[in-house]
């Protein structure tokens, strides 16, 4: 499968970066290279300067490049408790000791504002809005410098997806984490991001802030995307960060 033919892009530290695009454009290839789950054929990709090609991703990386996927229902083995599979990323810090693991896991559960109860319990017993908040805690519990989020909203309702998005500012407030979030929704977008890029056909077509991009789009597709979001979009909308806390768990 392609993904993204002779572009590059940096993300930086504390950024949040999104993909907008038609689907198989590239959007979701592009950030599984990223990730390590998929291999590029050409071109390399630099993490605390050091390079890695995709699925050469080493271990000691790995844990700072983590996925938030988009089906909240279908992220979760049903047959482990929530608690094993958080701690399943953990793998990746062979140095943490195995009893400080509840510790940690119970700090992931307690930054996304949830019981540290729900580690005992299965995944049938939550909502989707609660899945995917624990999907992100997941994320977090490597603490990693990148999280990716395919369409992390997609799934729920217009209520518990705000709620999510108010959680995801919140997280990179604290933490300082960078945000690769791939979206059809170009609200969430405008209230997200801090730069846009526009793929079609595997390239990037347009870039910048998500008010220039949405208030005067340049590319046919941008504006072909932003007619058809009109008029609920807000170009320059941004969510409010409210009871910020100390940076770290």
């Amino acid at each position: 499968m392609q993904a993204i033919d002779g572009t590059s892009l940096r993300i930086g530290s504390g950024e949040c970066l999104t993909l907008v695009g038609p689907f198989s454009c590239g959007k979701t290839a592009l950030a599984k290279i990223i990730i390590g789950l998929d291999t590029a054929s050409v071109g390399q990709i630099t993490l605390n300067e050091q390079v890695y090609h995709s699925t050469d991703l080493s271990k000691p990386l790995r844990r700072d490049v983590l996925l938030v996927f988009q089906d909240p229902f279908g992220s979760f083995n049903p047959r482990l408790t929530i608690g094993a599979s958080l701690a399943e990323p953990l793998q990746l810090v062979p140095e943490l000791r195995r009893e400080t693991v509840p510790e940690r896991l119970a700090q992931a559960v307690e930054a996304i504002r949830l019981d540290v109860g729900m580690l005992e319990h299965y995944p049938h017993k939550f909502s989707g809005g609660q899945r995917q908040r624990l999907a992100i805690a997941r994320a977090l519990v490597t603490w990693p410098r990148l999280v990716a989020l395919d369409e992390p909203i997609s799934a729920l309702d217009m209520s518990v997806g705000g709620d999510v998005l108010s959680l995801l500012a919140r997280l990179q407030a604290e933490f300082g984490l960078a945000y690769l979030i791939i979206s059809h929704d170009l609200d969430m977008v405008a209230a997200m991001a801090d730069r846009v890029l526009v793929i079609e056909a595997w390239q990037i077509v347009e870039a910048g802030p998500p008010a220039q991009i949405f208030a005067d789009p340049q590319h046919q597709l941008t504006r072909d995307l932003v007619a058809a979001q009109l008029p609920e979009i807000v170009p320059d909308a941004r969510l409010e960060l409210v009871d910020i806390g100390t940076k770290g768990f």
